[in-house]
């Protein structure tokens, strides 16, 4: 864990100077793996829908764990419209002038390394990753045990697109391991390291994060939801269908 820390503080330096025109060029090429590596990718994730059957694991979340064709074309229609972003970086948000003359200018730059933990949709692996990346940040992804071997791969194209177009592969990290110590020891021990901690999934995982990080967070944790019922509509029906 140590050794991915330190290579993604490296690697955050060497993003910092890369251009628009080649994070988009890596986005492209990544897009560009995932068509070309579409079989792999489906391989991988049969070994995951084998192993979550095997135990028994709901439907509701394998078809959330499950990738086909249709759900690759979904997943590099993301990074399409990602390379579409206008740069995020070097932009003033505000400026102004203090009496002694001073110009004072608030400028976007990247946050540095940003770790995410997250369940098991593996679609994420890719966005959160091209997401990271366009904006200038290396990330440190760990994902769910139940997407283990999809997750990986999708991790490994990444870095392969990295290395295609002469970038530091240590942009993008994935900790190949199931152990769920290695995340407590990322929200821990890894201060030095990580600049902010992102959880995406269900109530206990942010919980967990909440509780545990030593790191600062970018988290949700319980939303409201609101449904407003008309004074016509049919309270009954209206029950059901919530």
């Amino acid at each position: 864990m140590e050794k991915i820390g330190k290579k993604a503080k490296l690697a955050s330096l060497h993003l910092s100077n890369i251009s628009i025109e080649k994070r988009n060029s890596v986005l492209k090429q990544f897009s560009q793996y995932l068509r070309t590596n579409s079989k792999s990718i489906l391989n991988s994730n049969k070994k995951d829908i084998s192993n979550a059957k095997s135990k028994k694991i709901k439907d509701s979340m394998i078809d959330r764990l499950k990738l086909n064709n249709k759900k690759i074309a979904q997943i590099r229609n993301s990074i399409e419209e990602i390379i579409k972003f206008k740069d995020p970086l070097g932009k003033t948000l505000s400026s102004w002038k203090r009496p002694n003359g001073l110009i004072i200018k608030r400028v976007s730059i990247p946050i540095g390394v940003i770790g995410v933990i997250y369940e098991s949709r593996p679609n994420v692996t890719s966005d959160v990753s091209a997401l990271c990346f366009k904006t200038g940040n290396v990330v440190i992804l760990r994902g769910g045990s139940e997407a283990f071997h999809s997750n990986k791969i999708l991790a490994k194209l990444f870095k392969r697109a990295l290395k295609k177009k002469k970038c530091n592969e240590n942009c993008v990290q994935f900790i190949e391991s199931k152990d769920r110590n290695h995340v407590d020891y990322l929200l821990s021990s890894m201060k030095n390291y990580i600049d902010v901690i992102i959880p995406r999934g269900g109530k206990g995982l942010v919980k967990k994060v909440l509780k545990k990080s030593t790191i600062s967070i970018i988290g949700h944790y319980e939303g409201l939801c609101h449904v407003y019922v008309d004074r016509e509509a049919d309270l009954s029906m209206a029950i059901k269908v919530v």
